[in-house]
Formats: structure tokens, sequence, C-alpha cells
């Protein structure tokens, strides 16, 4: 693989944020009693109309940017393996699958396999082998993943506040999403910065 074309891969990081929130905003639009604050965006699936399409596309869409930044990140890495790569493609398939079948059945999310994305961010940063990227990304990889922490244990443990459970995955889920979005960004300056040298 080229640099051009690991370059355009890590650039997929752009997507997911803006993709997921935007689209699944949009999709509010469309839904019959849905409650954006209350209810989470896969509610939508259970509908058929605009809603339940618009919220497959977010799912769809950022699934497959996360896939393309997963392996971009990989091969930016330069290592054989990268595990925090992988925990992107993962995460990116339970997206896909977010957007192919409707919440209610274990196929919804693919078993819950969109649970690695808690590791992504840390395993990344481990395998990058730029030290500028490395401190740039520290303070936001440490957030991103303790937030992602705590949504998992608001969740287990029945904390997430009753009425708001769509309005806190809105919040962590952008938390999430911002991993990428930062790592784009910066390997781009990066890359910006040695053409000028």
């Amino acid at each position: 693989m080229n640099i051009a074309t690991r370059n355009q891969l890590v650039k997929a990081g752009y997507i997911p944020l803006p993709a997921w929130l935007i689209l699944s905003t949009i999709a509010g639009f469309f839904a019959v009693d849905y409650n954006p604050i209350a209810s989470h965006v896969s509610v939508m699936t259970l509908q058929d109309n605009t809603a339940h399409f618009i919220a497959n596309i977010a799912a769809l869409s950022s699934g497959a940017a996360l896939i393309l930044f997963g392996i971009g990140v990989w091969r930016f890495s330069q290592c054989t393996f990268s595990a925090g790569s992988l925990c992107w493609i993962i995460f990116g398939i339970s997206m896909v699958a977010n957007g192919i079948w409707p919440m209610g059945g274990p196929m919804h999310g693919l078993y819950i396999i969109g649970i690695f994305s808690i590791l992504a961010p840390a395993l990344c940063l481990l395998d990058i082998q730029d030290h500028e990227i490395r401190k740039q990304l520290h303070a936001i990889t440490v957030f991103v993943s303790l937030s992602a922490m705590l949504y998992l244990w608001l969740a287990l443990n029945g904390f997430d506040p009753e009425g708001y459970q769509g309005l806190t995955q809105r919040i962590f889920g952008s938390i999430n999403y911002l991993w990428p979005l930062m790592f784009a960004y910066q390997a781009s300056r990066a890359k910006s910065a040695t053409a000028v040298e």
C-alpha cells in the first residue's frame, strides 16, 4: 500500500463523528413518537419509515469509515499487527451490523463486539511510532478511554439516568468518535510538516 492510499484511509477518521451525529439527528425528525433525549438511536430501527432508513445510513457510513480508518492506522503504525487498529475495525463491523439488523436481536451490534472500541485509542497509541503524534494524542486518548469506561460502568450498573439515555449515548458516542477525528487531524499535520521540511 502506498503512502497516498494510507493517508486517504486515515482521513476516513474525519467521517464517523459527523456522519453518525448529524444523520441520527436528522433521522429523529422523521421518527414517530421518538424522543432523542430519552431514546437511543437504535430505537429508530424498529420503525418502518424514513427514520429507520436514515438511522441505518448513519450506522453503515460511520461503520464503513471506521473500518477504512482502522486499516489506515494499521498501515500508518508500520506494525506487522496492530491490536488497536483491529479494535477500530471490529467496532466498525459492529456499527455496520447496527445498520443491517434492527434493534432487539443479537446481530444488531453483532453480539456487542463494539465494546472493543474502549481499547482502540490506547492500543493504537502504543503502536504509533511518531513521537509527536503520540504526544499530541496522549491527553485525548486518556479522556476518550476513561469516558468509554465511565459510560460502560453507568450502563452496566443501571446508573445511566432514566429518561436521558439518548442524550448520554450521543454525548459518549461523540466522545468515542472524537479519537479517529483527532488522529486524522494530527496525522495530516505531521504529513504537512514533513512535506514542508
